[in-house]
């Protein structure tokens, strides 16, 4: 029986978009099975899924294919959804939790276990939500990489053995690197706590990309065919790049955050919360 690729590619994604939920919840030292299933956090599972379908239907039939039209509109819903409506409601169980909580505390609640403790990861910030739809992008491209490459002049040539062998020396060279400037960050902000989380995120996020194009290095070393040509170290790129952006834009922001003063961080999330009722 053929499986159309119309429920392959979203399926890949979603497989794909929740193991690299998982992972990142085992870096953060967060141990929980359902993230393997469940929805919120990073990426937006449901916009990578939406997103791959709708580049696919764009892949498989053109802009003027009727499924683009309805994938398009269906992935622009599900994404507004996302960081509005499913993160409403995250924030309002967030508040209720804690309400509970402080009720139990000063005896105004008498039956505790009367109340069930809700989810509060329920829907994406903005940010989570780019990232996912990238990832459902990559991914459809992936599948449908003979379609879109020819749109790329060059990414079917093949690299030689000398080029190939210098992509695995720099490859190389860049983990070293980046395993070098973890260990300075490390030691410099080591009392920060979220500056070290999002050090050891840029890490990965180098090692992994270092290593798949080395990979890709090695099988044009090896004259191993492989068919996505230049388009594979493209992607590659791409999804590090939008890695890297996140996790220096938030460990920049920690950092910053950090050198600030007790009271000064108190006044400016009192601000915060004041601005958000007005």
């Amino acid at each position: 029986m053929n499986v159309t690729f119309y429920l392959i590619v979203p399926f890949v994604t979603w497989a794909v978009a929740q193991a690299i939920k998982f992972f990142l919840a085992l870096v953060r030292g967060d141990v929980d099975l359902r993230y393997l299933y469940a929805s919120g956090g990073m990426p937006s599972v449901h916009s990578a899924v939406v997103t791959s379908l709708a580049t696919w239907a764009l892949i498989a039939g053109g802009p003027n294919n009727p499924l683009f039209g309805f994938a398009a509109v269906l992935a622009a819903i599900v994404m507004y959804d996302s960081f509005g409506v499913r993160r409403s409601a995250g924030e309002q169980a967030k508040t209720i939790n804690k309400l509970i909580a402080d009720l139990s505390k000063s005896g105004g609640l008498k039956n505790v276990d009367d109340y069930s403790q809700m989810r509060e990861i329920l829907g994406h910030k903005p940010l989570e939500v780019v990232i996912g739809s990238i990832l459902g992008f990559v991914i459809a491209c992936l599948f449908g990489y003979q379609t879109v490459s020819p749109y790329f002049n060059g990414f079917n040539t093949m690299l030689s053995a000398p080029q190939a062998k210098a992509v695995m020396i720099a490859a190389a060279g860049f983990a070293a690197v980046s395993v070098v400037i973890f260990f300075i960050l490390q030691s410099l902000y080591k009392k920060v706590k979220k500056a070290t989380s999002y050090n050891f995120y840029l890490l990965c996020t180098n090692l992994l990309a270092s290593l798949l194009i080395g990979v890709l290095a090695f099988l044009y070393y090896e004259n191993v065919s492989y068919p996505y040509g230049l388009f594979g170290f493209v992607l590659i790129g791409v999804a590090w790049l939008v890695g890297v952006v996140f996790c220096v834009f938030k460990l920049t922001k920690t950092i910053k955050a950090s050198k600030k003063p007790q009271h000064q961080l108190k006044k400016e999330a009192w601000l915060k919360k004041a601005g958000k009722k007005r």
